[in-house]
């Protein structure tokens, strides 16, 4: 009857050792809150304002941008892991959102043929 007991007390204690070293893996791969940031940029003739943000690595970055141009324009950023664009109609508002990637410079710009003034620069701080 002991050994059935003490089998049983330590097939118990294995399983809530589990459970709490899952738990603390789990929260410790959940890391810090993410943090977010949202930019507003302008869009009008040959020109994006500001031409120049910041953010931080990490963040979750959502760029707004504000055509008030007369014209379509569009916002395309070159990141490690690929071009992100986002297009808006003269008057319209657009979104694109992305993670800031490692510390760096990231240049922006408009794909609209015959925009190629058009564009600015992302720094990412570490």
């Amino acid at each position: 009857m002991m050994k059935t007991t003490l089998h049983s007390l330590t097939k118990h204690i294995v399983l809530i050792t589990v459970v709490l070293i899952g738990g603390l893996l789990l929260l410790s791969a959940c890391g810090e809150p993410l943090r977010e940031r949202t930019i507003e940029i302008t869009a009008t003739e040959m020109r994006f304002d500001p031409d120049r943000v910041e953010a931080q690595t990490g963040e979750q970055i959502f760029i707004r941008l504000r055509n008030r141009g007369q014209v379509a324009h569009s916002f395309t950023i070159e990141l490690p892991a690929g071009d992100r664009t986002v297009s808006a109609d003269p008057g319209v508002d657009a979104i694109l959102t992305f993670r800031a990637p490692a510390p760096g410079e990231y240049r922006f710009y408009c794909r609209i043929p015959g925009h190629e003034a058009q564009q600015g620069v992302l720094v990412v701080l570490p």
